[in-house]
């Protein structure tokens, strides 16, 4: 798991947390405070890996050698420097070869600080320097931008730009190993999250959550392929790497005997260049850059465990084109979401990248789950993930107001691509909705937390695999629904319909649109209600004032009248009732022996509506079109036309949770109505009282 924040460790968190304080008093907005740190703990990372690499390479050559290493030996410096240069870990000469970091250029007296620090900047190697954010050239991205930031706070009033180094070189990351190094990020990602809940989605996936999200991966490494061999582990939407390297160290953690390997992609300029410089201390890690769904550099990779939290709601019309027309096998045609939510592109995704016996939780909104109608690519992503992959294993419902910036439920998707034979078939619905405590203060919209007691207890139903106080094993067809299609021919309540097309014909006939009346001679309609008006424009108006009818009227002169109650499609001929139908009577401009005229047709016909139905579902193709048959035949009472049925996929937790709403006493529903009564007629009294004192 996840080590938990100590004494010593937070101690040193409170100090970063400080250095907030300079930004203050300079007047920066509490929300741009991320950007001004980012940078400064990056490279405070950096030089503290950087001197522990020192001190493990002088340890080695002493016990190697059994000599001394002499820092005055120009053999012993070139060995070192050429050790750092093979280990890929960054490079700084006065820091390696001199111990001059951060606190010694603050140290150096007088002149402009701002050309020292950056002059010490530039000692690093071109690839430390690209991810600090330092010389790089215009229009290429910035990444940390620790140059501009610093720039901007040395040319602030009082010059902030100083102190605010100062501070920073008095924080010794040392003494920390790379997990107590994510163990302080993630606290002070935290706090970055409390004041910036505008990208709080974007830098901060909450620990507790992450600690779930592991131990469920344990849990499932446990089951699977155990504690052994070689663990590739992948995040799609990785952020800063808390998530990624959470998951390494709880696996580690766990099976000390495992060789973890992370990898990782992030879009976000900032957010990479922190992980990637933390990647660079950690055992075979490796973080990339770019759009993951545009350009995925892992695209010829399989990974044994996946975790993501990947950004929801975001459009991604701009690539639509692109990703239409990409050949890797990730997406297909037909189970691409609205451009508005991209989210199910990242399960695709995930699935395509995981291995055989591949594993993954990936945190999602509820859109997921339900968004999208039988036949759309959100339900057939949906069908093809739990139905035809049978790779979703699990579904947890995590407590409301979780994350920082927003009070959506969200849900943990637990995938395996090497489901145990007992469970395939079958998804575990997980409702944690209530496993939590309360915080003690709110952290924006964060208001409680996933504990150990009731993550020990999501773990163990999750175990269970059964139906228990929170569990419900549901069989995969229960998740899936036919959407029938029909056509029916309406009938009244008695079983009244129009039985055929008729054409309503004779030498004069009038149609009255509620008020509005209509003289139709030989088929032809009477212009004169519409002076001034051309053909086209006397139909258009004629068609209007039909469409917004609320009866319509049809008498052939010396013959039968028709009246149809358009709301209802009731009609009746001469007074007596036939049923439901249709009055239908429209015009149209037609020449006729050379003049143009508007032809009138008027039919009665049968009302018939498209409709659709759903309907409970099964694999089996017999059972399945039975259970149509017998639905259709119980609920529809209607002659009807069967257009085709699609199958349909959702999850709806609460059908399957449904809340208890609680039924109040009738004699106390009737004591608050009585005392609304005689509050109502106290106020009325004093209204009185007050008129009668004014007049």
């Amino acid at each position: 798991m996840t080590q938990k924040i100590g004494a010593g460790l937070l101690s040193c968190a409170d100090k970063i947390w400080e250095t907030a304080d300079t930004l203050r008093g300079a007047g920066i907005r509490a929300s741009e405070w991320p950007a001004y740190m980012m940078p400064f703990f990056a490279l405070m990372m950096l030089e503290s890996r950087l001197r522990r690499f020192r001190q493990s390479r002088v340890d080695e050559y002493k016990k190697e050698t059994e000599t001394d290493f002499n820092i005055a030996d120009s053999a012993h410096m070139e060995w070192l420097e050429y050790s750092a240069k093979a280990a890929n870990k960054g490079y700084h000469r006065d820091l390696l070869l001199h111990g001059k970091g951060l606190k010694e250029t603050c140290a150096v007296p007088g002149g402009n600080f701002l050309n020292r620090l950056l002059s010490h900047l530039d000692q690093y190697d071109p690839d430390t320097k690209r991810l600090l954010g330092v010389g790089y050239a215009q229009g290429q991205p910035k990444f940390l931008d620790m140059q501009g930031k610093a720039a901007d706070l040395f040319s602030r009033d009082n010059c902030p730009l100083l102190p605010f180094a100062q501070k920073w070189a008095a924080i010794d990351l040392t003494p920390f190993d790379n997990s107590e190094i994510t163990t302080i990020e993630e606290h002070i990602k935290r706090k970055w999250a409390d004041i910036s809940a505008e990208t709080a989605g974007e830098q901060y996936t909450p620990s507790d959550v992450i600690d779930l999200a592991t131990a469920l991966i344990v849990e499932l490494r446990r089951e699977g392929k155990g504690g052994t061999g070689i663990a590739d582990v992948y995040d799609m939407a990785s952020g800063g790497g808390n998530f990624l390297f959470a998951t390494e160290d709880a696996l580690r953690e766990a099976f000390p005997n495992l060789s973890v390997r992370t990898r990782g992609q992030e879009l976000n300029d900032a957010l990479y260049a922190l992980a990637a410089i933390e990647a660079r201390f950690r055992e075979d890690a490796r973080m990339e850059w770019g759009n993951t769904l545009t350009n995925d550099l892992f695209l010829h990779d399989k990974f044994d465990v996946i975790v993501a939290n990947p950004p929801y709601g975001v459009d991604w019309k701009d690539f639509k084109k692109t990703l239409e027309m990409d050949a890797s096998g990730r997406f297909d045609p037909n189970r691409m979401p609205p451009t508005s939510d991209g989210q199910l592109l990242f399960l695709q995704h995930a699935a395509f990248h995981l291995s055989e016996t591949g594993v993954a939780t990936v945190v999602h909104s509820g859109s997921t789950l339900f968004s999208g109608d039988a036949g759309g690519g959100e339900s057939e992503t949906r069908r093809w993930l739990i139905q035809e992959q049978d790779i979703v294993e699990a579904i947890v419902q995590l407590p409301k107001n979780e994350f920082f910036n927003t009070g959506i439920h969200t849900y943990l998707w637990i995938l395996n691509r090497a489901k145990p034979a007992e469970r395939k078939g079958h998804v575990l619905l997980i409702n944690a909705e209530a496993c939590f405590t309360k915080l003690k203060r709110n952290l924006n919209q964060k208001n409680c937390e996933i504990d150990e007691v009731n993550r020990a207890r999501i773990v163990q139903a999750f175990r269970n695999f059964a139906d228990g106080p929170i569990s419900k094993k549901l069989p995969i067809d229960t998740l899936l629904y036919n959407k029938v299609e029909l056509e029916l021919w309406r009938h009244d309540e008695d079983g009244r319909a129009i039985a055929q097309t008729t054409s309503i014909e004779g030498d004069t006939v009038t149609v009255r649109f509620d008020e509005t009346e209509y003289r139709i001679a030989g088929g032809v309609l009477d212009l004169s209600p519409f002076p001034g008006k051309t053909i086209k424009e006397a139909v258009a108006l004629f068609h209007e004032s039909a469409r917004y009818a609320e009866q319509t009227t049809v008498a052939v002169t010396g013959g039968s009248t028709w009246r149809r109650d358009n709301e209802t499609g009731a009609i009746t001929m001469d007074g007596v009732d036939l049923g439901l139908g249709v009055l239908s009577v429209k015009a149209k401009a037609a020449k006729s022996k050379g003049q143009e005229r508007a032809k009138v047709e008027i039919l009665l016909d049968r009302l018939v509506e498209k409709d659709t139905e759903t309907v409970a579902y099964a694999s089996d193709d017999d059972v399945n079109n039975r259970l149509i048959a017998d639905f259709l035949a119980r609920w529809v009472h209607e002659p009807w036309c069967l257009h085709g049925a699609k199958t349909g996929c959702e999850i709806n937790f609460n059908r399957v949770f449904p809340k208890q709403s609680e039924i109040r006493a009738s004699r106390d529903i009737l004591k608050q109505i009585a005392a609304v009564e005689e509050e109502m007629a106290r106020l009325e009294a004093e209204i009185a009282a007050d008129l009668c004192l004014g007049n």
